[in-house]
């Protein structure tokens, strides 16, 4: 006899796996058929529906201990959110990259430079210590704070913002579509930068 949706969701947010497998089978296709229109003409060589729900179940995983129930078909309503969001993320960094301002790219003059791009393009406050003053802190804070991120955000961060490879090879490297590249680096960010702003005096806030 097959669990009820109310004890699979319990299980799920206790940290059953196996549990959240099943609420994704079951509500994951819904979603997907709802994601596949919205993706634009002009990515869907690059990124598909898919993809899409990669992310997302890997994000639902990680934060699904903070989902509260708000009756039925909340739970999918909350995952329609974060596979939107993540869609969201991947259409905006692909229009980026598209323009030519998908990297802030430096011509650097010492290995710290991209560190310190990086640094400044998650957002630095207004009442950072200037560039040169701050470089070699920054560098730092920035670099222990990568080392605490998981291993696919590290890879990201590391092969598209630091090393400028191009996102085909990155996404090879990490088994991923190019669209799936940017909603990482987009998690990888958020990540990274709400570890610099417990850690550090660099950031003010969290993305």
């Amino acid at each position: 006899m097959s669990a009820s949706h109310d004890e699979l969701l319990a299980k799920a947010v206790a940290g059953d796996y196996d549990a959240a497998g099943e609420l994704f089978d079951r509500h994951g296709p819904a979603i997907r058929e709802r994601l596949t229109p919205q993706i634009p003409q002009r990515y869907i060589s690059i990124l598909t529906a898919d993809d899409v729900m990669q992310e997302t179940y890997i994000d639902a995983l990680l934060d699904i201990r903070n989902f509260v129930p708000r009756g039925d078909g909340s739970f999918q309503a909350w995952l329609l959110t974060v596979a939107k969001n993540n869609l969201r993320n991947a259409i905006e960094a692909l229009d980026a990259e598209k323009r030519g301002g998908g990297r802030r790219r430096v011509q650097p003059t010492c290995p710290d430079e991209s560190l310190i791009a990086l640094y400044e393009m998650l957002g630095a406050t207004e009442s950072t210590p200037s560039r040169k003053a701050a470089g070699r802190e920054a560098c730092t804070a920035i670099q222990k704070a990568i080392e605490r991120l998981p291993d696919d955000y590290q890879k990201v961060i590391r092969l598209y913002d630091l090393e400028g490879r191009p996102v085909d090879e990155v996404g090879k490297a990490l088994g991923r579509r190019e669209g799936a590249v940017f909603m990482l680096r987009a998690r990888a960010h958020r990540a990274l930068q709400k570890l610099m702003g417990s850690e550090s005096q660099f950031f003010s806030s969290t993305a």
